[in-house]
């Protein structure tokens, strides 16, 4: 390209320049006279130098036509992506200061007795929600229902929560716990079953809350022999938490030991 030449051009008429000034001829033909050299030498090194900063600026202009635009297009970027994150860090703090409020209010319901209206504000806040405050909010709706005596409708809101594919499995495990200790007086024993064989898979977040269940569910029905293996296993298992086995220990010493 024709532009890629200039430097070069530029660079043979600072020399043709230099060999057309008046001196050079002297220089050259005494060249046996050291002052005249070094004038002389001085004169090629600034010649050159000034080339060199040419050549640079040329290249380097060269090299912002080419390239210019992506620099800017990413200096851009860098600027938008830093305010969009500062903005969604602001926005998030703000609803969550907001949602907070609206939490503390609702609780503040609950605890004046008011339980009714505590339990649409917590469905409020549920339903609207964007942070954690939506999944607590939830439960003690699903709580404050208890203390009205509904059951019924404490475990519905339970069975809600666990068939929410958005919330986390341990947050929908712990709703279906509550609402199998919620049943586990006088619910019918195929539906407890069903529902305990949910929290006792493998790797199940609340599975040894499950197999407590399942001991207990055993020996209100009357399985004394059922309810002490289950206890024993229970009470033996490393996996599980030690208060629990200590409880489980108990309950098979109640029972009259092993099974």
């Amino acid at each position: 390209m024709a532009s890629d030449r200039l430097p070069e051009r530029r660079a043979q008429a600072r020399l043709a320049d230099f060999f057309q000034m008046p001196q050079v001829p002297r220089i050259l033909a005494n060249f046996g006279d050291l002052r005249p050299k070094v004038v002389g030498c001085a004169r090629v090194a600034d010649i050159f130098q000034e080339v060199d900063e040419d050549v640079r600026r040329d290249k380097a202009m060269v090299l912002w036509r080419k390239y210019g635009i992506y620099v800017i297009i990413i200096c851009v970027a860098i600027v938008v992506g830093t305010a969009g994150r500062v903005g969604w860090r602001e926005y998030k703090a703000a609803q969550r200061s907001e949602e907070s409020g609206r939490y503390v209010a609702a609780a503040g319901l609950l605890k004046k007795g008011d339980t009714a209206a505590a339990i649409n504000s917590f469905q409020s806040l549920a339903a609207d929600a964007n942070t954690g405050y939506g999944v607590i909010a939830k439960f003690q709706a699903a709580t404050a229902r208890i203390d009205t005596a509904d059951k019924a409708g404490a475990v519905t809101e339970f069975d809600l929560i666990a068939a929410d594919d958005d919330i986390d499995d341990i947050f929908r495990g712990l709703a279906k716990l509550q609402a199998v200790m919620l049943l586990i007086n006088d619910g019918e024993t195929q539906e407890l079953t069903r529902r305990i064989g949910e929290l006792t898979g493998q790797g199940a977040p609340w599975r040894y809350s499950g197999l407590e269940m399942q001991a207990v569910l055993k020996h209100r029905d009357g399985d004394m022999a059922g309810a002490r293996a289950a206890f024993k296993a229970l009470s033996e298992d490393a996996g599980a938490p030690e208060g629990m086995r200590n409880r489980a220990t108990q309950m098979l010493a109640a029972l009259g030991g092993e099974g």
